[in-house]
């Protein structure tokens, strides 16, 4: 799979979702967005029944809380509930943080009919060579940050606006990459959580029990 960058240009908030927001009784609630691909395009570095599942289950579940946590806040600040509104953060903050992480790893990936799974050209390979060294670097770098995560979480590709280099973040559990800094541009996500992959090392476990 290759590195596809989002368009530096744009905003988290265009980010957001990769889904226009509906209006519903007066909030903005979100949509899960269609995959640019089939399920089973990415076969076989990521199975069609992990992407199904992944798609279907854990970010269509991000996104229904995310949408009941605002209709909750919407509610909560008519009421003037200060309480029930700064309670309700750590709901707002996990599942939308899981829709817009989620969308912005959809649009990383791309089939290998379509130039996936070769290392970035132009103006992105230039400046991982010049920030990193290679692209090999930058490989080691990112598996390395994923396996020192403790639990769940994110390794992020960014694009630091203010320093104008590449560098490479984690956030933990579905925190997107704002939460470090509004000057970091997301270029890509890698999700360490288990439901990205456990699947398909259960089966390789269970394949390699029978050989």
């Amino acid at each position: 799979m290759a590195l596809r960058t989002l368009a530096s240009k744009k905003t988290l908030a265009v980010v957001l979702g990769g889904a226009r927001p509906l209006a519903t009784r007066g909030v903005a609630t979100f949509t899960l967005p269609d995959l640019p691909y089939d399920y089973g395009a990415l076969e076989p570095a990521i199975s069609g029944e992990i992407m199904r599942l992944h798609h279907q289950k854990h970010h269509a579940t991000y996104v229904a809380n995310y949408n009941k946590a605002l209709e909750q806040l919407d509610a909560a600040v008519s009421k003037g509930d200060a309480s029930a509104v700064v309670q309700l953060q750590g709901a707002i903050k996990f599942n939308g943080g899981g829709h817009v992480n989620h969308s912005i790893f959809w649009k990383n990936l791309k089939p290998t009919n379509e130039g996936g799974g070769e290392p970035p050209h132009g103006k992105l390979g230039w400046a991982i060579d010049e920030d990193f060294g290679s692209f090999d670097k930058l490989v080691k770098k990112m598996n390395a940050e994923g396996a020192a995560l403790q639990g769940s979480g994110w390794v992020w590709l960014a694009l630091d606006k203010e320093a104008k280099k590449l560098s490479v973040e984690t956030t933990a559990n579905q925190d997107p990459l704002v939460t470090k800094g509004a000057n970091l541009i997301p270029l890509l996500g890698i999700d360490v959580w288990e439901h990205a992959y456990y699947l398909q090392v259960v089966k390789l476990s269970e394949q390699l029990a029978k050989s």
